[in-house]
């Protein structure tokens, strides 16, 4: 569950990203800056590269709890066979 919750802030995060990114060159031509000016301030500004590097986080987060989560059930199955080859040497021995 927590993956889920990481990858879905995580995507979300990375569809924002288009819409900040407008709204900070939005602001800018309102207050008279030329388009590609406006757009080259926008993705060098503090509060954007602030949503990058929460975007990345989020994404760094939720990868590793995917990692995590990997592991687990691999280590699951990995038990389950062990169990399912005792079982099997149990009847061979009898």
């Amino acid at each position: 569950m927590e993956w889920a919750k990481f990858e879905d802030a995580a995507s979300r995060m990375e569809e924002g990203r288009k819409v900040v990114l407008d709204q900070l060159t939005l602001e800018l031509v309102e207050k008279g800056e030329s388009v590609s000016k406006a757009e080259r301030i926008a993705r060098t500004s503090a509060k954007f590269k602030n949503y990058l590097r929460s975007m990345h986080e989020s994404r760094k987060i939720a990868n590793e709890l995917k990692i995590e989560m990997e592991n687990k059930n691999r280590a699951y199955w990995e038990q389950v066979s062990i169990e399912a080859q005792n079982r099997a040497e149990m009847k061979m021995s009898r």
